[in-house]
């Protein structure tokens, strides 16, 4: 059985904005010596506004410093089958009001085309746009004509809304040439550094997409993260019924309710990041599966290398789900679905 890992990064530091973090972090954090202290003060002692990023941007420093994609691409395939394939995405932080990023967007997707002609079998490259981007329908077509780039991965939290029109013009041209979508979906990760969070979130809601959908009935979405850890724990924690206010609903029942309502057949989501909670998110992933049509639109991810390896690496998440959801349930998200979404045998 063919294993597809549908979302993962192997971005460097070379590709995150020089002031990710305020105060001077991003420099100390490069530090081996510094690193694990400045975490642990940030956690523990001194205030620190976004955790989430230090964190992230810890990793992002651990995995990738000094490093190249073809590096990172070599450690993340070394836990899987030698088929497993990897759909990799893209990031473009230069939008993000956080300082110069030292290696373009355009570097970063010639790289990734390169490494995928070494691996041409594994690799699955996906192209970052953002609406922001100078000639972004003509780069994007350079990506998918000459390139062959399978997919496209917007990031809306960066900020912008995923109904910008230079979007809309980009989902038509996906449309038309029957390649997928994939939207960061969660209230967690890197956002745009001046705009309100609330708003960067707004931009991030999966009702968004109802419209998106409805307009382009040919275009398959996947909402990645299926909502968020945040939003599994709310789910299982937080009451809710039909009376009550639309903003207290889970994202994970809002994609839920979207999948089962069959008016969005293209729709898609993946559990990346998410997993990683592994002792709840896990058991309550195969109960979600006992339905047909949720079952059908769920995509295996590990979100690699956005979550700690130390802590539960890629190996053992995937061989864990796999006996956790037993062979049919597990084939179905990590072959099955995945082929239907990338339009392989369609």
């Amino acid at each position: 059985m063919p294993i597809y890992n549908c979302h993962l990064h192997i971005f460097t530091i070379d590709h995150v904005p020089k002031k990710f973090l305020p105060l001077g972090l991003t420099s100390l954090m490069k530090s081996k010596l510094l690193r694990a202290p400045l975490t642990f003060l940030f956690d523990n002692i001194i205030p620190f506004s976004d955790k989430d990023l230090l964190h992230r941007y810890s990793n992002f420093v651990k995995i990738s410093y000094k490093k190249k994609q073809r590096d990172i691409f070599e450690i993340v395939r070394s836990y899987y089958p030698l088929d497993t394939k990897f759909i990799i995405l893209p990031m473009d932080m230069s939008f993000m009001k956080a300082g110069e990023v030292p290696c373009s967007i355009t570097e970063q997707h010639a790289e990734l085309a390169e490494l995928r002609d070494t691996y041409p079998e594994q690799l699955i490259p996906f192209g970052a746009i953002d609406p922001r981007q100078e000639d972004l329908i003509d780069n994007l077509k350079d990506l998918v004509e000459n390139k062959d780039f399978k997919g496209i991965k917007i990031y809306p939290p960066l900020g912008y809304p995923p109904y910008h029109e230079k979007l809309y013009e980009a989902y038509g041209y996906a449309e038309a040439k029957d390649i997928p979508v994939i939207a960061h979906c969660s209230r967690g990760g890197v956002r745009h550094k001046k705009l309100p969070k609330n708003l960067t979130i707004s931009y991030t809601d999966p009702d968004n997409y109802k419209k998106i959908l409805k307009d382009f009935p040919g275009l398959r979405i996947c909402m990645g993260h299926f909502g968020g850890i945040h939003d599994w724990e709310n789910y299982l924690n937080d009451p809710w019924n039909e009376s009550s206010k639309p903003e207290s609903k889970s994202w994970l029942s809002k994609i839920m309710d979207m999948i089962r309502s069959g008016e969005y057949p293209n729709l898609y989501t993946d559990i990346s990041y998410t997993i990683f909670l592994y002792e709840e998110n896990s058991k309550l992933l195969k109960v979600l599966l006992e339905n047909k049509r949720i079952r059908e639109k769920v995509l295996f991810g590990s979100d690699f290398y956005m979550v700690e390896p130390e802590r539960f690496q890629e190996r053992r998440l995937s061989i864990w789900l796999r006996a956790t959801l037993g062979e049919e349930y597990f084939r179905q998200i990590s072959e099955i679905n995945p082929e239907r979404f990338l339009g392989i045998n369609s």
